[in-house]
């Protein structure tokens, strides 16, 4: 089995070890060895499943304990800082992906990079593309010829209609929509609950119905 550790202990971090959780009741692979904690994400709620440490440094004291490492972090910001930093620190270790069970979609035509995590009831038609570090929360739907973008996140019950691509580092909200043929730039946040029918640029913050800018006030 790979042994793995979980960074984060938070809210997303558990349900990242429930989601290994449900792969082994399916095929048994994946051993969680622990929960690394930086000062950027600190343990919160009640927790189960793997001992939380509260320093990377263990990881260089322990090399030979873990052979992967996944993110259980949802801020698509703070994904790429830490994974940037322990992918400098740690060359060696691999990020698998990991994809609950009950995910659809195509093996034929859907490709993944590295560190993608797809949770329960997600479904994916057809040459859709997940770049590294890719996470798609509860539920969610993603047409065709679409591609997640690295590092960037979808919240619960999102939709994203037929050859959407977004870029890197977006945050998707809640129950949120994408019409098809858009494109979503790099580091743009949609609100929950919004209705995206226009492209969005590099960095902006769009919500409602349909989605419009916001303002700072």
């Amino acid at each position: 089995m790979k042994r793995v550790a979980i960074i984060g202990a938070g809210g997303f971090a558990r349900e990242v070890a429930w989601l290994i959780s449900d792969i082994n009741a399916v095929t048994p692979a994946i051993d969680l060895v622990c929960h690394l904690v930086s000062d950027l994400d600190h343990a919160t709620g009640p927790h189960t499943g793997g001992m939380v440490i509260h320093d990377f440094s263990w990881l260089e004291e322990n090399q030979s304990k873990v052979d992967g490492l996944v993110m259980g972090i949802g801020t698509p910001s703070t994904k790429f800082r830490l994974v940037t930093e322990l992918r400098s620190r740690f060359p060696e270790k691999t990020w698998p992906n990991l994809i609950h069970p009950s995910v659809l979609f195509d093996a034929g035509s859907t490709r993944f990079g590295m560190g993608v995590v797809l949770c329960a009831g997600s479904i994916a038609t057809v040459n859709t593309f997940f770049d590294d570090f890719a996470m798609v929360n509860l539920k969610c739907t993603i047409g065709h010829e679409s591609t997640i973008g690295p590092y960037s996140v979808l919240n619960p019950t999102v939709n994203i209609s037929g050859n959407v691509t977004l870029g890197e580092q977006v945050l998707v909200g809640t129950g949120a929509q994408a019409l098809q043929n858009l494109r979503i730039g790099s580091r743009a946040t949609i609100g929950a609950g919004s209705v995206v029918t226009k492209d969005v640029p590099d960095g902006l913050t769009v919500a409602g119905v349909p989605a419009k800018p916001l303002h700072k006030t």
